[in-house]
């Protein structure tokens, strides 16, 4: 099945949310990048303002991590949509599905694929790593 199984008024639907979603996160970007430049940055002498300054520091960096991610993954399924491969699951071809485009409209995979890719990582993250020859003298 093909983009063609989603009707336009809901190519339409997902599409705008996509761009607006896309903006959202554009602007947040925006937003962090100019307070870290306008951010002043004193001589931290006590150690819990310096800990906490390093706490957000971390959490910014996290937070931009996460949506330059989603940034990437909006453009990825905007470029999916212009090539008319939009709700195809990247795996087995199949539909992605309505639902779960209005849910993730940037979803890639069928819940199938999905949870089976899913599953793979959760089995190689547990899968005891070989040693490397020389890594217990190291230790």
């Amino acid at each position: 099945m093909n983009t063609r199984a989603l009707d336009r008024q809901t190519i339409g639907e997902l599409e705008r949310f996509l761009r607006d979603d896309l903006a959202r996160l554009e602007t947040s970007l925006r937003a962090i990048a100019r307070e870290n430049r306008t951010a002043e940055k004193t001589g931290l002498t006590d150690v819990s303002l310096h800990a906490a300054d390093t706490l957000q520091t971390e959490m910014q960096v996290t937070l931009v991590d996460r949506r330059t991610r989603q940034v990437a993954q909006i453009l990825d399924a905007l470029e999916r949509l212009s090539h008319g491969q939009y709700g195809l699951c990247q795996d087995c071809e199949g539909f992605v599905g309505v639902a779960r485009l209005r849910a993730l409209p940037f979803a890639q995979r069928c819940r199938e694929c999905q949870s089976q890719t899913e599953q793979r990582a959760r089995r190689e993250a547990l899968a005891p790593r070989p040693e490397l020859p020389g890594e217990l003298e190291a230790a």
